[in-house]
C-alpha cells in the first residue's frame, strides 16, 4: 500500500520536475559598490538583459533592501557616486548618481532596526547642477514632510517620515513646474482608529498628495500624489516653510 502511494506521488510530481528543468539562469554580476555611512549601494549588472541595477540597504539589524534597474547606455559600465545629501534628526536623504548612464536616485532612510530605505530613480543630465535643494518642510502631529528640489533632473520629491521608533520613510518624485511659487500646506485630514490620512498640497508644482500612516513602531507612511485640478486654489489653512536650503 505504501509503495502504491509513493508511485502516485512520483507521477503527480512529474509536471513540477519538468517546469524546474525548463528554467534558464541569468548571469548577474556585481560591478560596483558605494558606502555612505550606514547606507550601502551595490551595482548589479544583468549581462543577458543589458540592465544595470542599484540595490540599496542599510547596515542595521532587520532591514530590508530595495532595488531599481535601468537600461545600460553603453556596454555595462557605470560610475555611481553621492552628489548631495541632508540629515534631519534620524532621517537621511541622499542623491546617488550614475554619471555613465545618466540616472539619479533619491534615497531616504533611517539607521534603526527593522526599517527599509525608500528610493525613486529617474533620468538626469550628464553635466548639470547635481546638488539638492530642500525648500519646504511641513510638520503635522508626528508626521514630517520635506520637499526636495533636484534641478538637474527638473524633479521635485516629497519625503514623509513619522517620528516613531522603527518607522521607515516614504519618498515620491514628480516633475517640477518651472518658476513655480508656493509652499507646502495641509488642506484636510482624516482619522479613523489608528489610521491617519493627511491631504498635503505642493502649491509650487500644483500637486495634491495623500499621506497615510499609523503612529506605531515598525511601520511606514505611504504617499500618493496627483495633479491639482485646473483652477483650484486651496485655502491657506496651515502655514508651511518655503525657505530654500541647498544641500550637499
Amino acid at each position: 500500500e505504501n509503495m502504491k502511494k509513493f508511485i502516485i506521488f512520483l507521477v503527480m510530481s512529474l509536471p513540477l520536475v519538468c517546469l524546474a528543468e525548463a528554467y534558464q539562469s541569468t548571469l548577474l554580476v556585481q560591478t560596483g559598490k558605494l558606502r555612505e555611512s550606514d547606507l550601502i549601494v551595490r551595482t548589479v549588472t544583468d549581462l543577458e538583459s543589458h540592465k544595470i541595477c542599484q540595490a540599496f540597504y542599510v547596515r542595521t539589524t532587520g532591514t530590508s533592501p530595495v532595488i531599481s534597474c535601468y537600461d545600460a547606455v553603453s556596454g555595462y559600465a557605470s560610475n555611481v557616486n553621492q552628489v548631495g545629501h541632508f540629515k534631519e534628526g534620524q532621517l537621511v536623504v541622499r542623491k546617488i548618481k550614475d554619471t555613465v548612464n545618466d540616472m539619479a536616485c533619491l534615497v531616504a532612510y533611517v539607521s534603526t532596526e527593522g526599517t527599509s530605505p525608500s528610493i525613486d530613480c529617474y533620468k538626469s543630465r550628464q553635466a548639470g547642477k547635481d546638488d539638492m535643494v530642500r525648500n519646504g518642510h511641513l510638520r503635522e502631529g508626528d508626521l514630517d514632510v520635506y520637499r526636495v528640489i533636484d534641478a538637474d533632473s527638473t524633479k521635485t520629491c516629497l519625503v514623509g517620515y513619522v517620528s516613531v521608533l522603527g518607522t521607515s520613510p516614504a519618498l515620491t518624485c514628480y516633475n517640477s513646474v518651472p518658476d513655480g511659487k508656493g509652499g507646502l500646506m495641509q488642506n484636510s485630514e482624516f482619522r479613523e482608529g489608528d489610521l491617519i490620512v493627511r491631504k498635503i498640497s505642493d502649491l509650487a508644482n500644483r500637486m495634491e498628495c495623500l499621506v497615510t500612516y499609523v503612529s506605531t513602531e515598525g511601520t511606514s507612511p505611504y504617499i500618493y500624489c496627483s495633479q491639482m485640478p485646473a483652477g483650484l486654489k486651496p485655502a491657506p489653512v496651515f502655514r508651511s516653510s518655503t525657505a530654500a536650503e541647498p544641500t550637499r
